[in-house]
């Protein structure tokens, strides 16, 4: 890390000697030619510098994405060759051993038991449905055959990893052997610790004492990291300054008087601009993709029944613990999170639509400069209050008020946690970005038409109402559009004020849950990622972008509409 600092510092010297060395080249010809160079001098600068920056932080760029990858591959590599005679002397123990080959040989047999059960649980619940008895009776018998198969699962790996550790016993912790040690070591590793047994190693070979662990095998691969990670890291380097030093030079020799630095420096600008908006494009599209995919995956994980999810009034995402479980196929009915996601933002934007707008037309047409000072700052400061706040806030306090004052009224079935009291306290959330957005929108309106409303005779509150708000209404439909957005993503006050239940209702005294709650729910935990209960969670995130996609379309359309009649 240290090396790619001294590296990008040493390229940012040269950069600034391009600099200098085309200007002065620039300056030098037209001081002895006695005319006008093409571009003034600072644009050869400006060239020069160029050519010395974008190779040298191109190739710095590669080595900080793909040197790290690099070097595993390599590393990874040698261990995996320095294993080999290993590997083919335990399989060939393994082999051998009468223990482990009925621990297999049981596996095995009970594997295609189970497969042939589920195949025979399909035909059942083709012909019967998934409450039948004899489903209830092949439930069991797999679950007994499943616990045999792990039984038999855990003999076999135990007497395995026995096996290897009595031949490791026997090969030292030192040289090739030490290698071959790690080798064996991180094929046995499950996937998902292998990249914990690399991360050990890298933080060894580099010494900055983050290891979690420090064995003999983490040693030696370390040991064979540390050189190859130096050679990349000073080949990258020098390869850098190198590059650097190169397109200084060259570009040094175009600088004349004909030379035309300024549309070069220009188009790479311009390409430059062109980039970040590719870049901003592509991130969009691998945004909508990831979604789309993963969304597919969980239809054709459900049969592809498509109209059950979004119109399906049941959501219990519960599905099987193992792959081929009989039952617990889960119900993915969306419609409760869609509804209470729309029932928590319309109370929510009811508070803060009206409460926004009323504060920042006081604030912009009424409210004396004094006022304005120090009622604008405050209320931009619920902006700043983080959202878990607003959710103790909403836990502790408005939900037990709405409680007690629903028990006054002869409502019973009150609680606590209530759609009402997550979307009282979200309104106050949001009013801010209503306020302050339609404050700045409603000061931009051009003075002249006040002035020439007060000149028709037009009272004060008639010219808001007739010629200030027509005016700025696509930038208050922008700040309503914002708010919305920002009641529908909101979790944490979800959680706290109105519970995680998936409750298809309309009655604001009741928990009810989000979509993005929902999303939150699914993705945490130990559940498999390609069961249809985790991916279940990218299709709520696709209608979501949906949904928001579409406010926006109508946002943009009333936007239009408006500035056509105000441009």
């Amino acid at each position: 890390m240290q090396l790619s600092l001294f590296t990008a510092l040493a390229l940012l010297v040269l950069t600034a000697i391009g600099f200098l060395a085309g200007r002065s080249r620039a300056l030098a010809l037209a001081a002895r030619d006695g005319s006008r160079t093409h571009s003034l001098p600072n644009y050869h600068g400006y060239y020069v510098a160029l050519w010395a920056a974008i190779p040298g932080f191109g190739l710095l760029a590669a080595y900080a994405v793909a040197g790290t990858m690099l070097a595993n591959s390599l590393a990874l590599g040698e261990m995996e060759r320095a294993a080999e005679p290993l590997q083919a002397r335990f399989e060939a123990v393994l082999a051998g051993d009468e223990e482990y080959t009925q621990a297999q040989t049981r596996f095995e047999a009970l594997a295609n038991e189970l497969d042939a059960l589920r195949a025979e649980a399909e035909g059942v619940i083709e012909a019967e449905g998934l409450q039948s008895e004899r489903i209830a009776a092949l439930r069991e018998q797999q679950d007994a055959l499943q616990f045999d198969q792990d039984d038999a699962r855990f003999a076999r790996d135990t007497r395995a990893d026995t096996l290897l550790a009595q031949m490791l016993e026997t090969v030292p912790e030192t040289g090739e052997q030490a290698l071959a040690r790690a080798g064996m070591e991180y094929a046995r590793l499950p996937v998902e610790q292998r990249e914990v047994f690399l991360a050990d190693a890298r933080a060894l070979a580099s010494g900055d004492g983050l290891a979690s662990r420090d064995t003999a095998s983490l040693r030696a691969l370390a040991d064979t990291l540390a050189p190859i990670q130096t050679a990349i890291s000073w080949g990258a380097g020098l390869g850098a300054l190198a590059l650097a030093l190169g397109g200084l030079l060259v570009a040094r020799t175009h600088v004349s008087a004909r030379f035309r630095a300024r549309n070069r420096v220009e188009w790479v600008i311009s390409a430059a601009l062109a980039l970040a908006s590719l870049i901003a494009i592509l991130t969009t599209l691998g945004i909508v993709f990831s979604l789309l995919f993963e969304s597919l995956r969980f239809f054709a994980s459900i049969d592809w029944r498509v109209a059950d999810f979004l119109f399906g009034t049941q959501w219990s995402p519960q599905t099987a613990i193992r792959a081929g479980q009989i039952g617990q196929s889960g119900s993915f009915g969306a419609v409760p999170l869609f509804a209470g996601t729309a029932l928590i933002t319309l109370i929510a934007m009811l508070v803060a639509a009206p409460v926004g707008l009323f504060a920042a037309v006081y604030l912009s047409e009424y409210a004396d400069s004094g006022t304005r000072a120090w009622a604008k700052p405050l209320l931009e400061i619920l902006a700043g209050v983080p959202t878990v706040v607003y959710g103790f806030f909403a836990l502790l306090t408005v939900g037990p008020l709405l409680r007690d004052f629903a028990l006054f009224l002869g409502y019973e079935d009150a609680v606590t946690q209530s759609a009402l009291s997550a979307g009282l306290v979200m309104g106050v959330m949001i009013i801010p970005f209503v306020s302050s957005l339609s404050d700045d929108v409603i000061n931009a309106v051009p003075q002249s038409l006040r002035d020439g409303a007060y000149a028709m005779g037009a009272t004060k509150s008639e010219t808001i109402r007739h010629v200030v708000f027509p005016a700025a209404l696509p930038g208050i439909v922008g700040a309503l559009l914002l708010a919305v957005s920002r009641a529908v993503g909101e979790t944490m006050i979800v959680v706290m004020a109105a519970g995680q239940a998936a409750n298809l209702t309309a009655n604001p005294l009741e928990s009810v849950t989000t979509i993005t709650v929902q999303i939150v729910t699914l993705l945490t935990g130990d559940q498999e990622f390609n069961s249809p209960k985790t991916l279940s969670a990218f299709a709520l995130g696709l209608v979501l972008f949906v949904l928001t996609l579409i406010l926006n379309v109508i946002a943009l359309r009333v936007v239009q509409s408006y500035r056509e009649k105000y441009d």
